[in-house]
């Protein structure tokens, strides 16, 4: 329980100080500190990390985050994307339909949504998680957007009816929006010490490497193309 509490704690403190990084790096966030030009000829598609302090790489150098590897395995395998990270620390599902409009503007051809695990850890209403991802992958795809669902799993803390039903609103959101659907972000990951950072949840670089590598066949079931 002591374990919970002082991550909670962390999120409260952080979502603030990741609210003020968005607004200030609006125009120049990028997976590798370089300028994004959205809608680059240089680049064939356009992808979108739309997600928390996993995806904004929390600890780790925004070069070594699982948007910025994402990029460059895809461009090693011929495939001209961008990978914008557009994570925030302590983001929960209802900052992320604050912010989803943002997210359009800038032209994703697909978003991998990572959104959730912070509700769990806060022990938000679990109704109120799943209509606000609903809101997201309908508001996205209403413009266009193809969502890849990136699923967690939930702590014993908020009980073992709570936990199943969190992984399963993965699930059917999935099945109902026929989504691609990875049902674990931190599969091979979570639990494993060497993987994560001193505070046992977020991966080390070397972490997010075998995310990259379990999330790569998920985003190559997408449109892109070689």
């Amino acid at each position: 329980m002591l374990k919970y509490l002082l991550i909670f704690i962390l999120v409260l403190t952080i979502v603030g100080a990741g609210w003020y990084f968005l607004a200030r790096n609006m125009e120049d966030l990028s997976t590798n500190n370089k300028e994004v030009v959205i809608g680059d000829d240089d680049n064939d598609y356009t992808i979108v990390a739309f997600g928390d302090s996993l995806t904004a790489g929390l600890g780790v150098e925004l070069d070594n985050a699982y948007p910025a590897k994402l990029e460059r395995k895809l461009n090693d395998l011929d495939i001209k994307a961008k990978v914008i990270n557009m994570g925030i620390s302590g983001d929960t599902t209802y900052g992320g339909v604050e912010r989803v409009d943002f997210v359009i503007t800038s032209g994703p051809d697909v978003v991998l949504l990572g959104l959730g695990a912070n509700d769990m850890l806060q022990g938000l209403p679990l109704g109120d998680t799943k209509k606000n991802l609903d809101t997201l992958i309908k508001k996205l795809q209403d413009n266009d957007v193809e969502v890849v669902l990136l699923g967690m799993n939930a702590a014993i803390n908020n009980g073992l009816q709570y936990k199943k039903e969190f992984e399963s609103m993965y699930e059917d959101l999935a099945d109902r929006y026929d989504l691609i659907y990875m049902p674990f972000m931190l599969e091979d990951i979570a639990l494993k010490r060497e993987l994560n950072q001193s505070d046992g949840i977020h991966p080390t670089s070397q972490g997010y490497d075998i995310m990259v590598d379990n999330m790569l066949p998920y985003v190559l079931k997408t449109e892109i193309k070689n």
